[in-house]
């Protein structure tokens, strides 16, 4: 990360980290969204953290100056086969460059650059071995995975099909789709999360920011980023560890499922994922996630994740009171029309994927999908017991 996207990181930590709830929520909505998803982090961690953090951030700062000069990270900076165009992204785990590859063919690919700190080889080797299996991968809303190495300073990187387009979440609310379309666009992504699953590829990091949606003959088409890597850059997690990762390694906040929250995190099947499509499912519905980890500590906040039932959908959105009328203007329709779309069904529908059980959460994206088509079909869903 360059040393001015720190400060900028640290420069709004410091102005938020002492407001009220309401001021806070205002500063942060005047950021982008990546530089937003940073700061949160940041806080989510601040109680377990202590008085110590503004510390720790200006060190991450310093660290990040010193590890990674800004020369090594600019437009025209040769990664292998690779020549950096354009910084478009960064999120918790690194940057992410539109970059320009000319042998063996030519063509423009997303370089994802991880952050310093791991094990270069064991990571560069994990990705390998998933290699055979991401290439067996073809579907419409799959972004592929090319290539995978080390900068000569020893930060992994992962080479990506470069993919324009914005989060699901923001490109529903700029468009003002309807439930009905956000529910379909849903779908979308289901399938190809489904597809994965079927070459044994678990993703392990789905939210809003790993699934892009760009135009395609003028409608809408989901593609999802970074299967492959999450898997690559796990670690084994130690209480210790843990605040480092979060909204890196381990996943992220809100999306992760609670197993995922398990110091161990060998026991992650598929399952895993249909929680994270639950969580996206569930902001495209009210505009937030079920819990605010913002505000609380990481150890109470993955309690909370492993042990709290998250609140119906509908009963989310009559208790955000302001936030609930943006989302709704968001929709195209008011509170109270909203509120009577989501519950039922779709409350329903979301809860089941979000199950802490994995025995009781759809079995699949498949499943989830289905699901969703039953309720857009007017049919009886399974998500509750038949009247």
């Amino acid at each position: 990360m360059t040393p001015e996207r720190w400060g900028q990181i640290e420069e709004l930590f410091h102005r938020v980290v002492d407001c009220e709830a309401e001021e806070r929520l205002r500063l942060l909505e005047g950021a982008d969204s990546e530089l937003r998803r940073e700061v949160e982090t940041l806080l989510s961690a601040q109680e377990s953290a202590g008085g110590h953090l503004r510390d720790a951030v200006r060190a991450e700062a310093e660290a990040a100056t010193r590890t990674l000069p800004a020369t090594d990270t600019v437009a025209g900076t040769v990664i292998g086969p690779y020549r950096l165009l354009e910084l478009i992204g960064q999120g918790g785990m690194g940057e992410v460059w539109l970059a320009e590859q000319k042998q063996p063919v030519r063509r423009r690919v997303a370089l994802k650059l991880i952050k310093t700190g791991m094990d270069t080889r064991e990571v560069v080797r994990r990705f390998e071995s998933e290699r055979q299996a991401l290439a067996l991968m073809d579907h419409p809303a799959i972004a592929k995975v090319f290539d995978a190495g080390a900068t000569p300073e020893g930060r992994p990187y992962f080479v990506m099909e470069y993919v324009p387009g914005v989060a699901i979440t923001d490109y529903c609310d700029k468009h003002k789709l309807t439930t009905q379309q956000r529910l379909e666009l849903f779908v979308l992504v289901c399938e190809g999360v489904q597809h994965a699953h079927q070459k044994a590829i678990i993703h392990r990091d789905l939210k809003p920011s790993n699934i892009l949606v760009s135009e395609v003959d003028g409608k809408p088409m989901p593609r999802i980023i970074d299967f492959g890597v999450a898997k690559a850059t796990a670690q084994r997690l130690t209480a210790e560890t843990m605040y480092t990762q979060v909204g890196a390694v381990i996943g992220t906040m809100g999306y992760m499922s609670p197993e995922q929250a398990e110091l161990s995190r060998e026991d992650v099947d598929t399952r895993s994922d249909v929680y994270s499509l639950g969580g996206v499912l569930y902001e495209l519905l009210v505009g937030a996630l079920p819990f605010d980890f913002r505000k609380i500590a990481l150890d109470e906040a993955l309690r909370k994740l492993r042990e709290e039932d998250a609140p119906k959908p509908s009963t989310k959105l009559r208790t955000q009171a302001a936030e609930s009328r943006t989302t709704a203007k968001n929709r195209g329709t008011d509170v109270p029309t909203l509120v009577r779309q989501v519950r039922g069904d779709p409350d329903a529908i979301a809860l089941k994927a979000l199950e802490k059980e994995r025995a009781r959460r759809y079995a699949t994206p498949t499943e989830l999908a289905g699901d969703i088509g039953r309720y857009l079909r007017h049919e009886p869903v399974t998500a509750r017991p038949p009247s």
